[in-house]
């Protein structure tokens, strides 16, 4: 094979010219390009494809290599969807952009027949991999699509089927045992927990989960059953359930908290000063709990995705992985003994009030 030097050589210009002109690109004549194609031709000069393609990434500049286009599968349109989704979806991009990836949002109905269109869109364009955001709009989600011919990453775990993605999710069973130990280092002793069923189903029973756990440590007159675990999640069990058990901090869903608040009016009781309230989903400044982190998920979402594909990983796996995103915590308001003291400024719980392995409560 000869090479570019021979060619630049005998058309009397730089090895640069040659490559500009076998690329189709710079300021070269109309001239000058067809006599250095003409002699390539008549040389048999063919460029190395995978040397050429190297060349090219290292001629761009770091945020512009592209890759390949990922699909980022939405259960909302994103100008009218949940706040969370936006977080998601920005930070998302945005990584995505800076490895060399495109990222294309696909809205998707729980509609058979629109799985079957997303099918015949991802394969004609090319796309190998996707990313799931939660979906919440259903009992039993699920999604029909070719998965042979994709790599996937579900952002959480609210997917009836397929069951087995890879997943970047929130450590919800872990934060809660770390919550309810924080709160009785500040110095909480009736900890209840009035959670939506809903909300609890989304987490695969995690929150319902690592409260019962908790429950079973403590001594048999500060037990309190979960608000749901009594009747029907409603106003009425809510009165019963709360003059009963006396809890002196609610966890609650940052997502019912508008509903909960008339309730507890009615029952002539304000927060803080007659209950506190802790919430595990906030994203209200004002409200004490733990912050999901949205734009880390997104992010993480991405590098998983990414990994996926260059290894060349596809298809449902067998040994699905999970990457953790912890939550922040916040000070807030809304609880009477304040938990500033063990937070850090980045949101995190001080060394010295993490519980220990052994004794996971306080």
């Amino acid at each position: 094979m000869s090479s570019i030097r021979i060619v630049a050589h005998l058309a009397g210009v730089s090895p640069a010219a040659v490559s500009l002109a076998l690329r189709g690109a710079g300021r070269i004549s109309v001239e000058t390009r067809a006599k250095i194609l003409k002699i390539a031709a008549e040389l048999g000069y063919e460029p190395n494809p995978i040397l050429a393609k190297a060349l090219s990434l290292a001629r761009q500049a770091p945020g512009s290599r592209y890759r390949e286009t990922i699909g980022l599968i939405l259960e909302y349109p994103t100008e009218t969807g949940p706040e969370f989704q936006k977080i998601m979806h920005t930070a998302a991009s945005q990584r995505a952009e800076s490895m060399g990836l495109k990222l294309e949002p696909f809205v998707l109905s729980d509609k058979p027949a629109d799985h079957r269109r997303l099918k015949r869109v991802l394969k004609a364009r090319g796309i190998r991999g996707v990313i799931i955001i939660p979906r919440l709009e259903h009992l039993q989600p699920r999604l029909h699509l070719d998965w042979n011919d994709l790599a996937a990453v579900e952002i959480g775990r609210t997917l009836w089927n397929p069951r087995n993605l890879h997943h970047v999710e929130t450590s919800d069973y872990n934060k809660v045992i770390e919550a309810i130990h924080l709160l009785k280092k500040a110095g909480y002793k009736r900890i209840g927990m009035a959670i939506e069923p809903m909300q609890n189903q989304h987490q695969r029973g995690t929150y319902y989960a690592a409260y019962l756990v908790s429950q079973l440590r403590q001594p048999a007159q500060l037990r309190i059953p979960v608000l749901a675990s009594t009747g029907p999640w409603g106003e009425a069990t809510f009165k019963k359930w709360i003059k009963r058990h006396k809890p002196d901090v609610l966890f609650i869903h940052y997502d019912y908290a508008p509903i909960l608040s008339p309730w507890l009016k009615r029952l002539g009781m304000s927060c803080p000063r007659d209950i506190s309230l802790f919430c595990v989903n906030t994203r209200d400044s004002n409200m004490s709990g733990m912050v999901r982190d949205y734009a880390g998920l997104g992010r993480s979402a991405v590098e998983m995705l990414s990994l996926l594909l260059e290894s060349g990983e596809i298809g449902l796996p067998s040994r699905p992985r999970s990457w953790l995103v912890d939550e922040f915590w916040q000070a807030g308001t809304t609880l009477s003994n304040p938990i500033t003291k063990f937070i850090s400024d980045q949101g995190g719980l001080l060394p010295d009030v993490l519980p220990r392995p052994d004794r996971p409560l306080a």
